[in-house]
């Protein structure tokens, strides 16, 4: 008797082509459902199925996911660095999507966190408030040095 959870690699492959046509997925996101539906068999003919047929794309995945993370969630360079080495993503593809990001766009972006998080903190001593803005934008993976320099930048401005 067949247990009627089995999945076939044919079924598995049909599924994971509607699973990858929906959002775009990586190598990682693949085999954990694969791993999900305890299909160990066959992982790698079905990845390369996948790839081969422009279902998986870790450039593209690469790619959008550092624009979709910066632009909608407010996610620094260290946050998503961070998240795509999680899912094995090579350091190369990391790096070119990132440098994708302008250099302005992402100042404007901390510059807005810092604003945003400046206006809901009541705290009357600057030093604190600046070390819980910063704190704040550590959490969302931004880097120190450019996180301190900004608030500094912006400190001055409202005690001149």
């Amino acid at each position: 008797m067949q247990n009627s959870n089995y999945i076939t690699t044919e079924i598995a492959i049909t599924k994971l082509e509607k699973y990858c046509s929906l959002s775009e997925k990586c190598k990682f996101d693949i085999i954990k459902k694969l791993n999900n539906w305890k299909v160990y068999k066959d992982q790698n003919q079905i990845i390369n199925h996948l790839i081969e047929n422009n279902y998986i794309n870790e450039a593209r995945y690469t790619s959008l996911y550092c624009t979709g993370k910066f632009n909608i969630k407010n996610w620094g360079k260290i946050k998503i660095t961070h998240h795509l080495k999680i899912k094995g993503i090579s350091n190369k593809l990391i790096s070119s999507s990132l440098d994708s990001i302008s250099e302005k766009a992402y100042i404007n972006s901390i510059n807005k966190l810092i604003l945003k998080k400046s206006n809901l903190i009541n705290e009357k001593n600057i030093y604190k408030k600046n070390a819980k803005i910063a704190r704040y934008l550590y959490q969302k993976g931004y880097e120190t040095g450019l996180v301190w320099e900004l608030i500094n930048i912006k400190s001055k401005k409202t005690n001149d």
